[in-house]
């Protein structure tokens, strides 16, 4: 298998949803491939308190009273998002042979997010959703389109 280490981007979409159950069949047989099914938490999003932002919050700033405040709220925000994704994708993937990883990854933005994990973990594709919201959202630019842009690995969109 040319794919080993598969990283899905999830954010509890539909789309995303779809892109797991390809990134399943590209290497789920393969008890030595590595999947990793990881949500991007936007840095603000653990400010506010959300119990899983797997759906981003955004336009919202954040008042700090000190960085060990920011760690735990950041800390909640991960593992309730680790969390959620286990109770969304855990009964999809019994019986799956690869190592599936489900990781919560803060960043300032989604697309910085899945290129900065993809590059730090070495994976080999990017499988990942694209909500196809049409012409203006795409001048205005999406995630995938900025993954697509922004990356030197293949990236695979599933609609």
């Amino acid at each position: 298998m040319l794919y080993k280490n598969i990283m899905v981007a999830y954010d509890g979409s539909e789309p995303s949803t779809e892109a797991l159950v390809v990134a399943k069949d590209m290497i789920g047989e393969d008890a030595d491939a590595t999947m990793h099914i990881v949500s991007i938490i936007p840095i603000g999003a653990a400010g506010i308190g959300l119990e899983s932002p797997i759906q981003p919050v955004s336009g919202m700033s954040q008042v700090y009273t000190d960085m060990d405040t920011f760690n735990t709220l950041l800390d909640k925000a991960k593992a309730d998002t680790i969390s959620s994704i286990h109770d969304a994708v855990d009964d999809m993937l019994d019986g799956v042979k690869c190592k599936v990883e489900a990781v919560a990854y803060a960043a300032a933005k989604p697309s910085y997010g899945i290129v900065e994990y993809a590059s730090e973990k070495s994976v080999d594709m990017i499988v990942m959703g694209r909500r196809g919201l049409g012409a203006l959202r795409a001048m205005l630019g999406s995630v995938s389109y900025a993954v697509l842009h922004e990356c030197d690995i293949p990236v695979v969109t599933v609609k």
